[in-house]
């Protein structure tokens, strides 16, 4: 039997096929091959001197400027490690001074008591009160010391690139002068090669020894970028400092706008340009645009400046210019002052001259008896409590009288804070409080209508337990007697369920009211 043949073997390819090929390319078509060359060379050049020092501007500044001496970005990366470094040998000067201070106020106590002791001691050299002023260097030292944080610390792409850099080598203090030029010098390459970075304006600001200049560029930085917040935070300091209350409200426009996390540092400045009358005209001007700080700006100032006399001024100026503030805006005000001075008649007050002239005209010293507008946030309107098991709500009258029914629903287990108040000024004397319930609440104690002298607490009146009327309107009353002792101007007017236990806090079924009023029994009290 014969054997299969044997598959042949192909001949080994030649080495360097490729220039082979290569030869002959150059021997048939020399020019194209020369254009097609040169072409290759010069996108190399291209990708050398753009694209890769652009991919390592970040990392290997140094070797990105090796390609491209003057690349912006580059550039930048090293600004940012020169200031990190800058920072360090400052904040390395103010813990030298900081210990400086420290050490004198040691060694002026020393001294103090060796005097006392009657014993002769050589002048230590310091000042009388050197012992007395370490405490305020030493804190002016660190203050100086976090006043000189690096603008990078507030800018995330810049932080970034220092992260991502090698650590710079520690400075020492001496070398401040140095290094203070080298930034200076290395922002005005970026701004050579790029005029429009908002980084590099403000790395030139920051380092600048002329206050002009310095405001200039921070200026140019702003302009170029919304988010350059060293520069916005700079200038409205500046601008705080020298009177210019509308520049003020510019920049912390900005920094509201972009910077959220400084907005506690940004409003201390605004609410300090409300205790002024050239600031508050700043301010009015800026809140009738209704920015989206507006509310935000309200908010602060109430809970800051609560019992002084400035937020009322402001709401006036802004009532005035006809953007007067809204009940969500003024309420925070309203309880901030209530708190602040453990009493309502302040704001009170405001609230009378924040309203208009006809609105001001219903205002009684119990308002919303008929319920006929909406519960809020409002303390002179009925504010109703987040409940559990316990749902409040109004419903129309089924006959022709002005109003709505208050209607409470209880659900299945526990009930808690089902209850619904608001502050009332009642002038001192007696009066009786009535009204219709009707509905079936099932449960060991029932809803209780209660008068309380406001701040202190004292009981001024209530009324029974009230579980409701199975069939038709029943009426209720209770009389009420405010005393003429100054402790109850304010009153607060109160329903809630009288539970005392937990037994007690189960209840089910629902309970109505409506035609509640509060009339005098006799005339009140003169001087109330």
């Amino acid at each position: 039997m014969s054997k299969p043949p044997r598959p042949r073997r192909s001949p080994p390819r030649p080495r360097f096929v490729w220039l082979r090929t290569l030869r002959l390319a150059l021997a048939v078509h020399p020019w194209r091959c020369a254009g097609i060359g040169a072409g290759a060379l010069l996108l190399a050049a291209l990708i050398a001197t753009t694209s890769l020092p652009m991919a390592l501007a970040e990392r290997h500044p140094e070797l990105a400027l090796a390609l491209h001496p003057e690349h912006p970005r580059a550039l930048l990366t090293l600004a940012g490690q020169e200031r990190a470094r800058f920072a360090t040998a400052t904040a390395q000067e103010a813990e030298q001074a900081a210990g400086q201070a420290e050490q004198a106020a040691t060694a002026a106590a020393t001294a103090t008591a060796t005097t006392a002791g009657g014993e002769q001691t050589e002048d230590a050299g310091l000042p009388p009160a050197a012992a007395d002023d370490a405490d305020s260097l030493a804190r002016q030292a660190r203050e100086h010391a976090a006043s000189l944080t690096p603008p990078e610390a507030a800018e995330p792409e810049a932080a970034d690139a220092a992260d991502a850099a090698a650590p710079p080598p520690p400075a020492a203090p001496e070398d401040l002068p140095a290094m203070r030029a080298t930034l200076r010098d290395l922002a005005t390459r970026i701004l050579a090669g790029a005029p429009l970075d908002a980084s590099a304006w403000r790395l030139t600001g920051d380092t600048s020894d002329d206050l002009a200049t310095s405001r200039q560029a921070m200026l140019e930085a702003v302009a170029r970028s919304r988010r350059e917040t060293v520069a916005a935070f700079w200038l409205m300091h500046q601008d705080y400092e020298q009177g210019d209350y509308a520049g003020v409200v510019r920049m912390a426009d900005v920094l509201l706008r972009t910077r959220p996390a400084l907005n506690e540092y940004t409003l201390s400045y605004l609410n300090s340009l409300s205790l002024s009358p050239e600031g508050r005209k700043a301010l009015v001007a800026a809140l009738v645009e209704n920015p989206s700080w507006r509310g935000l700006f309200l908010r602060s100032m109430g809970s800051k400046l609560a019992a002084s006399d400035a937020p009322l001024a402001l709401l006036q100026d802004l009532k005035d210019s006809g953007s007067p503030p809204s009940e969500p805006e003024l309420v925070p005000l309203l309880r901030a002052r209530i708190a602040a001075e453990k009493r309502a008649e302040g704001a009170y007050n405001i609230w009378l001259q924040m309203l208009p002239e006809a609105e001001a005209l219903k205002v009684r010293p119990v308002n919303n008896l008929d319920f006929a507008q909406n519960p809020g946030n409002l303390p002179f309107n009925w504010n109703v409590a987040r409940a559990v098991n316990a749902f409040i709500d109004l419903q129309p009258r089924g006959d022709d009288v002005a109003g709505r029914v208050l209607r409470i629903r209880f659900g299945v287990g526990r009930v808690r804070s089902a209850s619904m108040e608001q502050v009332t000024f009642l002038r001192p004397g007696s009066y009786r409080f009535s009204g219709e319930q009707k509905g079936l609440m099932s449960s060991k104690r029932g809803m209780v209508w209660q008068v309380l002298c406001y701040p202190s607490g004292t009981v001024a009146a209530q009324s029974g337990q009230l579980l409701g009327a199975p069939r038709t309107w029943r009426p209720f009353s209770f009389d009420i007697t405010i005393p003429n002792n100054g402790r109850c101007a304010a009153q607060r007017l109160r329903l809630f369920h009288d539970s005392r236990s937990t037994s007690e806090q189960f209840a089910s079924g629902e309970i109505q009211f409506q035609s509640l009023q509060i009339a005098p029994l006799e005339a009140a009290a003169s001087g109330g």
